[in-house]
C-alpha cells in the first residue's frame, strides 16, 4: 500500500469514529422522559389500626350468697338504671336468722341494763363502805361483759341484714344487660354469674402502637394532635361519630413490643356492643409537606433513591429519606427541596450522568 492509500484509510477511520461518536451522543440525548417538579402541599396523613371495642364499663353481676332465684325483674338486652332491682333471691331462711338475731340483741340489751342497775347499787353501798372493793370490781366486769355480748349480738344482726340486702341484686350503674343464664327457681351459690351489665353510652376502641412508632410520635410531639379519628364498622360502614384519643397503658408490652391506646366514641343509640371489632383511621394534617410519586423512586440495599435533574438536563442518582407512605406518594423528610426536578418515571432505563430530554413537566 502506497502513502496516498494509507492516508485515505486513516481519514476514513477517523470519519467513522467521529460519526459513531456523534451517533452515540445523539442517542444519549434523545431519551425523552417526563420529569416531576417537587412541590410543597398541605396533606392529610392517615394510619389505620385494627381495634377491639369495649364498653366504657362492663361488669359481671354475680350472686353473693347461696339461695334460689325467686324473681327476675328484667329481660336480656334490657336497658336499666342505676339501683334498679334485677334479681330477688329467696331470703326465707335469712328472715328466720334475723328474728333470732333480734331476739338475742334484745336479750343482751336487757342484760346491759340489769348490769348497769346493779352497778349503781353497788357504787352507792361502796361509797358508804358497806361493800368491799373487789365486789365493786366484779360488778363492773359483769357490765363490761354484758356490753360486749350486746355489741356482738348487734354485729350478728347487722351481718344478717347485710346478707338479706344481698338477696336483692340491683344495677350498679346505667347500662344494658347481657344474657341471663339462670331462670326463676334456679339454685345459685356465692359467685354464680347472674348476668353482665355494659355501660354503652360511650365505648372505647383499643389499638396498639409499635414501640418504634410510639417513640417517633413522642419525639415529634404528635400524640393527641390528630385532626380526626374515624371508626369503620365490621360491615364497612363509617361510624357517624368522631373519636377522642385517650391514654391506656403506662407500660410497653415486652411480648409484643407495643403499647396500647384507646379512643373514646359516643354511642348514644347503643349501636356498638361490647366486644365488637372495627378499623380505626387516625388522620393528621401536615402543612407544606414535600411529596413525590412513589414511581419516581427506586431502592438499593434498603436505601431510597431518585434521579435528580440538573440545569444541564443530566441526571444524578440521589439518596433521599422518605417518611409516611400515602396511596401513590411518599412524604420526603430529607434529600430534596421545593422546585427540584426529578425523573417522574422510567428510572430503570437511566444511569447516573445520563443526559435526558424533558418530555413534559408534571
Amino acid at each position: 500500500m502506497n502513502i496516498k492509500s494509507t492516508i485515505w484509510c486513516i481519514f476514513a477511520l477517523v470519519c467513522a469514529m467521529s460519526c459513531g461518536k456523534n451517533t452515540q451522543n445523539k442517542n444519549k440525548t434523545s431519551k425523552e422522559v417526563p420529569v416531576y417538579i417537587v412541590k410543597q402541599e398541605n396533606t392529610s396523613v392517615s394510619n389505620q389500626f385494627v381495634t377491639d371495642i369495649q364498653a366504657k364499663r362492663n361488669v359481671e353481676i354475680r350472686s353473693r350468697l347461696n339461695g334460689i332465684i325467686q324473681k327476675i325483674y328484667v329481660n336480656e338486652g334490657q336497658s336499666v338504671r342505676k339501683g334498679q332491682p334485677l334479681f330477688k333471691i329467696n331470703d326465707a331462711e335469712l328472715q328466720m336468722d334475723l328474728l333470732k338475731a333480734n331476739a338475742t340483741l334484745k336479750q343482751t340489751q336487757a342484760d346491759v341494763r340489769i348490769a348497769e342497775v346493779e352497778l349503781r347499787q353497788i357504787e352507792s353501798l361502796h361509797a358508804k363502805k358497806f361493800v368491799a372493793n373487789n365486789e365493786l370490781e366484779l360488778v363492773k366486769a359483769k357490765l363490761s361483759s354484758a356490753k360486749a355480748k350486746n355489741a356482738f349480738a348487734d354485729a350478728e344482726r347487722k351481718a344478717v341484714l347485710q346478707k338479706i340486702s344481698f338477696t336483692t341484686v340491683t344495677a350498679p350503674f346505667d347500662g344494658v344487660l347481657d344474657v341471663i343464664p339462670h331462670k326463676d327457681g334456679s339454685l345459685v351459690t356465692n359467685g354464680t354469674l347472674l348476668t353482665t351489665l355494659s355501660q354503652l353510652d360511650e365505648v372505647y376502641a383499643y389499638f396498639s402502637i409499635p414501640e418504634n412508632v410510639y417513640f417517633e410520635l413522642i419525639a415529634h410531639d404528635k400524640l393527641g394532635k390528630h385532626q380526626k379519628i374515624e371508626l369503620t364498622l365490621p360491615n364497612g360502614v363509617a361510624y357517624q361519630y368522631k373519636g377522642k384519643l385517650k391514654s391506656a397503658e403506662s407500660e410497653i408490652d415486652r411480648k409484643t413490643g407495643s403499647i396500647r391506646y384507646k379512643v373514646l366514641f359516643p354511642n348514644p343509640d347503643h349501636l356498638i356492643k361490647h366486644g365488637a371489632s372495627g378499623k380505626l383511621t387516625i388522620s393528621e394534617m401536615q402543612n407544606n409537606a414535600l411529596m413525590i410519586p412513589q414511581k419516581s423512586t427506586f431502592s438499593i440495599q434498603d436505601k431510597t433513591y431518585i434521579f435528580l435533574v440538573d440545569k444541564n438536563n443530566k441526571v444524578k442518582m440521589t439518596n433521599i429519606k422518605v417518611g409516611t407512605a400515602l396511596k401513590d406518594s411518599y412524604l420526603v423528610e430529607s434529600g430534596l427541596k421545593k422546585g427540584d426536578l426529578i425523573i417522574y418515571e422510567g428510572t430503570q432505563s437511566l444511569k447516573d450522568g445520563d443526559e435526558i430530554k424533558i418530555k413534559n413537566r408534571l
